[in-house]
């Protein structure tokens, strides 16, 4: 059970920096920036005393409620219900509704005791912040790597 809690945290702690990337690269091209740039907006949050491209990064990358930390977990809550819909229906288990919902509750289930109940995530993202380069990509391959074998699974069933 160890070595499920331990895989699955690894998993959502690199998506979880994976989609912080994404916004930290989105802020480079996201034309919403131009807005916070009009002088009397400008002045109103200096006026403030509020950076506001620091408060929006701040929003995305808290690990406890931050939009990154939501993201990662809906994926792999996403990603292993795909799974468990893959499996199922590569054993020709007829399907249903109930079986959908079911593969979405049980996976959910499985996120919230290996990862969300009492922030089990927060000590492993503390832990895995220290990783070192190398682990860290060592790490984001086996999350990739892990992706596109749920992915090609799901084909797999889909052409079977």
């Amino acid at each position: 059970m160890d070595k499920i809690e331990s895989y699955l945290n690894i998993v959502h702690y690199c998506l979880y920096k994976a989609e912080y990337r994404l916004h930290l690269l989105s802020n480079k091209v996201n034309p919403f920036w131009l807005l916070a740039k009009i002088p009397f907006i400008k002045k109103r949050h200096e006026k403030m005393g509020v950076d506001i491209h620091q408060e929006i990064n701040k929003a995305w990358g808290d690990k406890r409620f931050g939009l990154s930390t939501v993201a990662a977990g809906g994926f792999l809550w996403g990603g292993l219900a795909l799974f468990f819909f893959s499996v199922l229906m590569m054993l020709k288990v007829s399907i249903s509704t109930p079986l959908i919902i079911g593969c979405g509750v049980g996976s959910g289930l499985i996120c919230y005791v290996f990862v969300f109940k009492q922030d089990k995530y927060i000590k492993y993202f503390d832990r895995y912040e220290k990783w070192s380069k190398q682990e860290k990509r060592k790490y984001g391959w086996l999350t990739v790597g892990s992706i596109l074998f749920v992915l090609f699974s799901f084909y797999l069933c889909l052409i079977v």
